[in-house]
């Protein structure tokens, strides 16, 4: 079985502040390990759980996306960092047998989740897809889904493993810290941590066929809220993109991947 894994750095165990994820600040190279750590766990566990092929996608915006450590990283998965991709979840298709999201944060707004943001914490108040509220964890499903790929693994803080159990039933959750506000969680130590992903990770792959896809029925309508009109003056409408206030956008398509596709362009 193929297996996809998509990362993110909020999520990892041991970050609890922005000082931890952006490159320019003192302990984004601490991370890096920890975060390296994690995805190594995670391919041994579904290693060890049956998988014959697994692609790594480096999904944290930092240092162009070139967060993990190249020559820390397990030997049993391929990996794909830097930019720009070409797709949203680079290389996912339809011959993969399940989708993890290691180090994942919950969305924007959830109450005392560490770091909790929609893609741009600077930039995204709010993504609605077809009215309803979702975050990076319920988009990434969803895009999986669209190629007929369970999600059935996640990593990261409790609210996140809660969120993505909404999306998919029966989803094996590593809780690898336990947000008291923002910037504050009640941390596991590091080995656990990594026995916890390993051992989720085993246990994903072996139940893999019994998790059902998560998708969003078309047509799609995803609405982005951005925090200033600055950022919407300079998109383009066009076909499937709609300006529906000062800071509103709409973007629409037969599916998900195609709706969200449509950002690009300007």
């Amino acid at each position: 079985m193929k297996i996809y894994i998509l990362t993110d750095m909020e999520g990892v165990g041991g970050v609890i502040n922005r000082s931890q994820v952006f490159s320019s600040q003192a302990y984004y190279e601490k991370t890096r390990e920890w975060l390296t750590l994690e995805v190594n766990a995670a391919v041994e566990g579904a290693i060890q759980g049956g998988a014959t092929e697994i692609l790594v996608l480096d999904g944290h915006g930092a240092n162009n996306a070139c967060n993990m450590l190249y020559e820390k990283l397990h030997k049993g998965a391929q990996y794909i960092q830097g930019t720009p991709w070409t797709e949203y979840l680079q290389s996912l298709d339809s011959l993969f047998g399940g989708f993890f999201h290691i180090g994942a944060h919950a969305m924007a707004g959830t109450q005392a989740a560490i770091l909790e943001h929609t893609m741009s914490s600077e930039a995204w108040v709010e993504m609605l897809v077809n009215g309803k509220p979702m975050g990076e964890i319920g988009l990434c499903a969803a895009c999986a889904g669209d190629f007929g790929v369970p999600f059935i693994m996640v990593s990261g803080d409790d609210k996140a493993c809660a969120e993505s159990a909404g999306y998919s039933p029966g989803i094996e959750t590593a809780i690898v810290k336990y947000g008291i506000s923002r910037h504050c969680a009640r941390l596991l130590p590091m080995p656990v941590v990594h026995d916890l992903i390993r051992e989720k990770a085993k246990a994903a792959v072996q139940k893999a066929k019994t998790i059902e896809p998560f998708t969003v029925e078309p047509p799609v309508e995803i609405q982005i809220e951005f925090f200033r009109n600055d950022m919407v003056d300079g998109i383009r409408e066009r076909e499937g993109v709609k300006k529906v206030g000062p800071r509103k956008v709409l973007y629409s398509g037969n599916s998900i991947i195609e709706a969200f596709g449509r950002r690009m362009g300007g």
